[in-house]
């Protein structure tokens, strides 16, 4: 199975394909870019995958760790039709795949390296999704949040424990402390999800530095756009000017089912 690849950085128009997608990201404030983000499409058409992965681990740790989410998810997606995995299970073993990938090369380097993920594969019927960290998945409806995932994060388990309001999770101390990313120890548990396409259905995938700075609102607004490839990398910039000098990296990958084709009718006489 061939693959067709968008770059992070591409501007140029999607391929009208059974979903249309863009990604982009920006390196924001840091010295270095440890966010990662990806969307790949098989030549049938039928399957798509969408991947957004977070470095965690300090300056080469953060790199090698996402780096390393989007090359499994890379080689994984060329062999799923090949195999005939189910995508639940697929999911499952990206994971679990890139969590030892992780592991091995760290050790190899020396270094601790960890990343977050949040991984959407569409098919031609279904949106199923995967998620480790505090990167999140979106997903809307006819432009109302419909889904959104639950961070493995300290702040979302306060939150949860009714210990901290909605509006302190934004600018509690410890928003930045995650309890689960791929690397960390041996085995991963991912949160998994999935729903039934309908054609007004959007999807929206980013790191922290992104959904620190939009509205819900506003991502569906994003996911409106014609172009999804040029507005994910205008987004990716306002995103690093809504955090500032020293703000974080950002990634974002959106998907969109295509639009319904008018009917033309013609008259003769």
């Amino acid at each position: 199975m061939n693959l067709a690849l968008s770059s992070p950085d591409a501007r140029a128009a999607p391929a009208q394909m059974q979903g249309i997608m863009g990604c982009a990201r920006h390196q924001g404030g840091r010295s270095s870019q440890q966010d990662q983000a990806l969307c790949l499409t098989s030549e049938d058409k039928r399957c798509q995958f969408l991947v957004v992965a977070d470095g965690v681990g300090g300056h080469l740790g953060g790199e090698l760790a996402s780096r390393c989410v989007v090359e499994v998810a890379v080689q994984m997606f060329s062999t799923l039709l090949e195999h005939r995995l189910k995508p639940a299970e697929f999911l499952s073993q990206f994971c679990a795949q890139a969590n030892q990938e992780i592991r091995a090369r760290a050790a190899s380097a020396g270094s601790e390296a960890y990343s977050t993920v949040a991984a959407l594969l569409v098919d031609e019927t279904r949106a199923y999704w995967a998620h480790v960290g505090d990167s999140r998945l979106y997903g809307f409806k006819g432009g109302a949040l419909i889904h959104q995932t639950r961070d493995h994060s300290l702040v979302q388990q306060l939150f949860e424990q009714g210990k901290i309001t909605a509006a302190e999770r934004a600018t509690h101390p410890d928003r930045n402390q995650v309890r689960q990313v791929l690397g960390m120890a041996a085995t991963v548990s991912p949160t998994f999800g999935e729903v039934a396409l309908s054609a007004d259905c959007a999807f929206l995938l980013c790191t922290d530095g992104f959904w620190e700075h939009m509205a819900p609102a506003e991502m569906a607004l994003i996911l409106s756009a014609e172009d999804l490839a040029f507005t994910a990398a205008l987004w990716v910039r306002q995103a690093a000017r809504r955090g500032g000098a020293q703000g974080d990296n950002v990634g974002l990958a959106l998907w969109r089912a295509p639009r319904p084709v008018a009917r033309r009718w013609s008259f003769f006489r």
